[in-house]
């Protein structure tokens, strides 16, 4: 009887050893780049945040969640990540509602334009490495990722393994990122005037993405969470003049949601038309023909407070 105890404390010890040696293991090898986002979102104190901002770069480039909080005393974070599809969006609302609670959240439109739930591995493991052991991120795993490459997703070791070459003094390190997920670059290219078409211009954003978007509208409504969603204006989404047509596609998208949204009863604006209020400048406001630089970046944050677009709604603020 001894004897079978001593088995079982060794293998327990051995298991205590062992897991998370390999989880410090596959943290020190996976790509930092974007995945710190969810580290630091993971060591928030529960129920800290009333603001969380979802979406792909369109989002984190065009709101500075420091600004808010030292300029206006908002509390937010920034759980936008590079290509972060309408599904993966949904995810992240459900990983924001599941681990804090939030009173609004807030989600930038572009990806509602596009027609895939994940894009490539590499913009995937962005999302997914950092991701805390939740709910949310067992069903987004499950849902969006091949049945056979899960496995990557769920242990990371795997993929990152032969990165052992590469590693440097920040691999070892954490909260690496502003503790508010914020992006800051001041990287400056020139954009020239954004061409706008008519608010009567309009066409369905695709279904499937449409579906998920259903779904995110639910789950805020189930959980009494506030869904803002607007969209950040841009030029298109590559620098060559043939994808013209590409960005008024997007845009009579954008106008489609503006009726959709009025139906759900969500706050959405469009602010391709308030270029203009926003006094954005292409000389010294962007980082490229997309993204807006810190500058840019800065002025709308602060026309977005200023106009009440990121005010709670009074219902929500108990």
């Amino acid at each position: 009887m001894r004897k079978k105890c001593y088995i079982i404390i060794l293998f327990l010890l051995f298991w205590a050893v062992l897991i998370p040696a390999v989880l410090r293991i596959s943290y020190v090898l996976r790509e930092k780049e974007g995945t710190n986002i969810q580290d630091n979102f993971k060591q928030l104190e529960r129920d800290s945040v009333d603001v969380v901002f979802i979406g792909s770069s369109h989002q984190f480039c065009t709101i500075n969640p420091d600004l808010l909080y030292e300029e206006y005393g908002i509390n937010s974070f920034m759980l936008a990540t590079s290509a972060q599809t309408i599904p993966m969006s949904y995810y992240a609302a459900m990983e924001a509602i599941e681990l804090q609670h939030p009173k609004a959240i807030v989600l930038e439109a572009l990806y509602c334009t596009n027609d895939f739930r994940t894009v490539t591995p590499e913009m995937s493991h962005t999302f997914f490495d950092g991701m805390p052991r939740c709910e949310a991120g067992k069903l987004a795993i499950e849902d969006l990722i091949e049945p056979e490459e899960q496995i990557y997703y769920y242990l990371n070791l795997g993929r990152y393994h032969t990165r052992w070459k590469d590693l440097t003094e920040k691999d070892f390190m954490s909260n690496l990122d502003s503790p508010r997920g914020g992006f800051y670059s001041e990287e400056t290219k020139y954009n020239w005037q954004i061409p706008v078409i008519s608010k009567d211009e309009k066409e369905p954003m695709p279904e499937e993405m449409l579906k998920y978007l259903d779904m995110l509208v639910e789950l805020c409504k189930e959980n009494k969470v506030e869904l803002i969603m607007y969209v950040a204006p841009f030029n298109s989404l590559y620098d060559e003049e043939n994808t013209r047509e590409d960005l008024f596609r997007r845009q009579r998208i954008f106008n489609w949601l503006e009726d959709y949204t009025e139906e759900k009863g969500l706050r959405y604006y469009n602010l391709f038309y308030e270029i203009p209020e926003m006094n954005l400048d292409g000389m010294t406001d962007y980082k490229d023909s997309q993204h807006f630089n810190c500058y840019g970046q800065a002025k709308v944050t602060r026309y977005m407070v200023e106009k009440g677009y990121l005010s709670i709604s009074e219902e929500n603020q108990e």
